[in-house]
């Protein structure tokens, strides 16, 4: 458990672009940002430079070395994040690893065994999770608001128009559900508060066998359905609407929530909007990670939380491939 009183020093695993979102809330309150790390040494002091982070290191291992870093941030390509998230535990520091966290159960348990063995926190980098809002979504969607929950509507879509990103290679796990629908499949399960019984899915594959759209739905216990839809081809998107037997919540910004979000409330003909105030965004998951680690308790980001998404994730791409409806492991 780290010292309450004492500031909480981070360091950047890689130089990616997502950084420009963390650099501000890394250096918040009691937060310090101390180092950032790239396989190349004069990149990483370029970069350190440029954002004014006190020591730079020409690899990973050397800044999970560090005995100043309490913490890591890890944005590296999906398919480096169980690898650098198990080191960094075992060089016992936590952990905020980007989505998807994993991309296979195996994944998970092998970041499961790190924390238990090592006493570390390692959390998903799901930043929306951490604004009030979802919790008051999930609240309206089970009090009779609207009925009963019948079904969630989920979308994140974006033109993704950079040739060589790293998103259209399939073998750093690329593809719109890893990296976007990762969200909406998230969203639905904490609405529906519950794990899916089976999956179906369709997509639209790359030269290079990434998923390029892609449309999914799932069956949860209850009979409650959710649909999703992410894609690289489509105009910039995200919304969410849950559905009920006698009205609909609609989310315009699920994913991304300002300081003070809107929840669409209707109901027959009567039409009300929700006012939720939260954190800045990426500031929550930060101070999670921090508050965790000093007092203990888990994030709020669990591990079996992220099992579960990354286990409905890589189900929907197996009934994408095959055509068949996947139930998820029991």
């Amino acid at each position: 458990m780290t010292d309450i009183a004492a500031p909480f020093c981070w360091g950047i695993l890689g130089v990616a672009r997502i950084n420009r979102s963390l650099v501000g809330p890394l250096r918040q309150g009691r937060h310090q940002l101390v180092a950032v790390a790239s396989r190349s040494l004069d990149r990483a002091r370029a970069y350190a430079d440029a954002q004014g982070i006190p020591t730079a290191y020409g690899s990973y291992a050397d800044l999970i070395a560090d005995p100043a870093v309490d913490a890591v941030y890890i944005p590296l390509p999906n398919s480096m994040h169980v690898e650098w998230a198990v080191k960094a535990a075992a060089a016992g520091k936590h952990v905020l690893c980007e989505k998807p966290i994993a991309l296979d159960a195996t994944g998970i348990r092998q970041m499961q065994e790190a924390a238990r063995t090592h006493g570390v926190v390692i959390t998903e980098a799901f930043m929306y999770r951490h604004h009030p809002l979802v919790a008051k979504v999930t609240a309206l969607a089970h009090d009779g608001t609207i009925g009963r929950l019948q079904g969630i509507r989920g979308t994140f879509s974006f033109p993704l128009d950079r040739p060589g990103d790293t998103r259209f290679d399939a073998g750093l796990g690329g593809g719109s559900l890893w990296d976007v629908g990762c969200y909406p499949v998230s969203f639905a399960r904490t609405v529906a508060a519950a794990r899916p019984l089976a999956v179906q899915g369709a997509a639209a594959w790359s030269e290079g066998d990434v998923d390029l759209s892609f449309f999914g739905q799932l069956h949860f216990p209850g009979n409650v359905f959710a649909q999703i839809h992410c894609s690289f081809e489509s105009p910039f998107k995200t919304e969410v609407e849950v559905i009920g037997s006698e009205g609909r919540l609609l989310i315009r910004h699920p994913f991304k929530p300002e300081i003070t979000e809107t929840i669409e409330v209707q109901r027959g003909d009567e039409h009300t909007t929700v006012a939720v105030d939260g954190p800045p965004l990426y500031q929550g998951e930060v101070d999670d990670v921090a508050e965790a680690a000093r007092t203990g308790r888990p994030p709020l980001v669990t591990l079996a939380d992220s099992l579960d998404n990354t286990e409905t994730l890589v189900a929907l791409l197996e009934a994408a491939r095959t055509g068949a409806t996947v139930a998820l492991p029991t």
